[in-house]
């Protein structure tokens, strides 16, 4: 899908303006620390966290995985998708003031403990699945066990993830009879925005 400027109308904070946020949007200076202006990609870091963490995004309405709405964000950004390092610690929130950032958007303007708890669970959920799907290649027995032992471990975390992620899903989005029935197929934020 192509996304323009007016996709964008509903989030806190248009990403898609024409000039810089944090003169279009003064309010963002709020949760903005002075070492983080430093950074020439300031800009392209608020624009990409409003379009994977607002819950008005079309990119969380549209793009369910996680990984692909974080690469059709970056692009639309204007982040540097060619330097597979740097979108490699974008990717993995590792960059060093997006997590902070994000913590902040969603604790200052977006204002939902069951949202943030989302976005925060969904991450983890993510990192487990990758986790979960390395191979298993050790030395001795001891080693094997330790790694077969901890991937039980992560397992049930998965497991309990998913049930905290619908129930997060139902705080955020209302307890109707209809999202009931959806959430028992696994719901998703396509299914709430048709529903809407």
């Amino acid at each position: 899908m192509s996304y323009s400027n007016k996709h964008f109308d509903g989030c806190v904070f248009n990403p898609m303006c024409d000039g810089r946020m944090l003169e279009v949007y003064a309010r963002l200076n709020e949760i903005v620390l002075p070492e983080w202006l430093e950074d020439s990609r300031l800009d392209n870091i608020i624009r990409y966290v409003i379009m994977v963490y607002d819950p008005k995004s079309p990119l969380v309405v549209n793009e369910r995985d996680l990984n692909y709405r974080k690469s059709v964000a970056a692009e639309l950004s204007g982040l540097p998708v060619d330097d597979e390092e740097y979108m490699e610690l974008v990717y993995s929130h590792m960059h060093d003031y997006a997590p902070e950032f994000t913590a902040r958007y969603l604790m200052r303007f977006v204002k939902s403990k069951e949202w943030a708890a989302i976005c925060a669970f969904e991450y983890k959920f993510w990192e487990s699945i990758k986790k979960m799907m390395e191979p298993i290649a050790c030395k001795s027995s001891k080693e094997e066990l330790e790694s077969v032992q901890k991937k039980a471990a992560v397992s049930d975390e998965i497991d309990k993830d998913i049930k905290r992620l619908d129930s997060y899903y139902k705080a955020f989005f209302g307890d109707d009879e209809e999202l009931s029935k959806r959430t028992k197929k696994r719901i998703s934020p396509e299914m709430i925005a048709e529903m809407r």
